[in-house]
């Protein structure tokens, strides 16, 4: 695990120098001190070690998520872990494309909305018909995710609070509304 962990800091230092396309596995081995067997014992190839990272990248940010219960600790978590990781980001859209990455990002963003209108349903005693809310995760999810992927690419100007302040108010809006508006009454509890 040492040793993936080396080369992955090694082709992260070298996405901050150069893009993705034009690193070899030879610079990576050089930059972290071992032979190209080592690579290949570990990886088939630079799209593999670069996969490894996110899947990385991925369990650390769902351990992140279990302990957040609102939606602004969420959005500022993405936030932040986008603009400390934006060569990486985008030497991943170039070497996979933009829809692998969405996918690294819509799980998180799809069992935290879920979680968020769970416990607006336990607030307000109304439930909503599960393909409603199953919708509406995904509906967040995606605009979530839409959202990041722009400011990635370069065309979202970050603004970090209003990115926040306008993300959770169109969030707990848009729950709230569908509440009032289609919300059935719970059942009590036994």
């Amino acid at each position: 695990m040492r040793t993936k962990r080396a080369l992955a800091e090694s082709l992260r230092k070298l996405m901050r120098q150069k893009p993705f396309s034009k690193i070899t596995v030879t610079e990576i081995v050089a930059d972290c001190g071992v032979n190209r067997k080592t690579f290949y014992y570990h990886f088939e190839d630079i799209y593999a070690l670069l996969r490894w990272i996110f899947e990385q990248e991925s369990a650390e940010l769902r351990r992140k998520f279990d302990a957040i219960e609102r939606p602004e600790e969420f959005i500022g978590v993405i936030l932040d872990y986008v603009v400390n990781n934006r060569a990486l980001l985008r030497s991943a859209c170039d070497a996979f494309g933009t829809v692998k990455l969405e996918n690294f990002f819509l799980t998180g963003f799809y069992n935290l909305t879920d979680v968020i209108v769970r416990q607006a349903e336990e607030k307000s005693g109304l439930r909503l018909e599960d393909s409603l809310r199953a919708y509406l995760c995904d509906f967040l999810s995606e605009a979530t995710c839409g959202m990041l992927l722009s400011h990635i690419n370069g065309s979202f100007p970050l603004d970090r609070q209003k990115t926040i302040d306008f993300s959770t108010l169109i969030m707990r809006t848009a729950i709230r509304g569908l509440l009032e508006e289609r919300g059935k009454k719970a059942p009590p509890k036994e």
